[in-house]
């Protein structure tokens, strides 16, 4: 499989830093001590980052506000959030939007 960059755009107003824990190594293997820290976007609510990526590989990912899985993302009432799921595509771009975080 050829790997390709994606795009990971996270929305959220409800932390000053964004990072991403996922289940391929350059998302650190679900090892949030090797989170990847997303560059907040002046002047917006987002933040950002582009990772390489086997493309059509099914890829799953948490986001938190810090590296611990007590900062994990959490919907708008405080519930769970199912982990999030994509296929990598040449020129993808993944949007995410948080409500807030356990911490």
């Amino acid at each position: 499989m050829a790997n390709i960059k994606v795009e990971i755009k996270v929305d959220t107003t409800a932390s000053k830093e964004v990072y991403i824990c996922g289940s391929i190594p350059s998302l650190g293997n679900w090892d949030c001590k090797k989170a990847v820290k997303l560059e907040a976007v002046e002047g917006t609510s987002f933040f950002t980052v582009s990772k390489m990526m086997a493309d059509g590989a099914v890829v799953e990912f948490k986001v938190l506000s810090g590296k611990s899985w007590d900062n994990v993302e959490k919907g708008v009432y405080g519930e769970e959030i199912p982990n999030h799921l994509i296929t990598p595509t040449k020129g993808e771009a993944v949007v995410i939007e948080v409500a807030k975080f356990n911490k």
